[in-house]
């Protein structure tokens, strides 16, 4: 975690002296979650994803060679999905939840002098994980998701002043990892999710 901040802080550090225009912010959103599960053959899963909230900081670097923009940003998020796993006719209802550290590295342009488009590597972090194991039941047994994982997020911004709203499209492209067994079957895990998010530009650099 420690070598991943400090590369992008380089990283960040880097890109200012191609810049024409620099900013920094905080960002706050909600998200819809869709997680699904691998490796599930010998039993019925039905995954319905929460809603919840994610929160963090942004930079923007015009680059001037390429008049593009980079914006790397580091985002506080959780995914969450109530699972009902069926077999035999029973029915066994539970939470799965894990809270990462986003770490999202976008390319985007700019056009029209307030619309945006973008799109890039999402860098996760595990921070907690929270599986709610039925009471009783030893077919299942609770595991450790992955403390790394690597998304790609898709999205579309607008800009109005020092207000920033930004819809990304949010997924996984490998596994990350298992949060619990059944019946010794090791499931895996794949996330997707729409996100919403409403930012406010502190101070920037032309």
């Amino acid at each position: 975690m420690k070598k991943l901040i400090l590369s992008l802080v380089l990283f960040t550090a880097s890109l200012s002296g191609f810049s024409q225009e620099l900013e920094f912010g905080l960002k706050v959103g909600i998200s819809s979650d869709k997680m699904k599960l691998e490796h599930a053959s010998t039993f019925v899963s039905d995954l319905e994803g929460n809603k919840t909230y994610n929160f963090g900081v942004y930079g923007r670097f015009k680059v001037k060679v390429i008049g593009l923009y980079v914006q790397p940003e580091a985002i506080y998020n959780t995914r969450a999905s109530n699972i009902t796993i069926t077999d035999n006719g029973v029915k066994n209802v539970f939470l799965q939840s894990a809270s990462y550290i986003d770490i999202p590295v976008l390319v985007g342009l700019k056009f029209l002098k307030v619309f945006r488009v973008y799109g890039g590597p999402n860098f996760q972090m595990l921070v907690s994980q929270k599986t709610d194991i039925p009471a009783g039941k030893v077919e299942f047994v609770k595991t450790d998701l992955n403390k790394k994982a690597t998304g790609m997020q898709l999205g579309a911004g607008l800009d109005l002043a020092k207000f920033r709203f930004d819809a990304k499209y949010d997924f996984n492209v490998g596994d990350m990892g298992s949060p619990f067994t059944y019946k010794g079957n090791a499931v895996s895990t794949q996330n997707a999710m729409f996100t919403f998010q409403v930012g406010i530009k502190l101070f920037g650099l032309l």
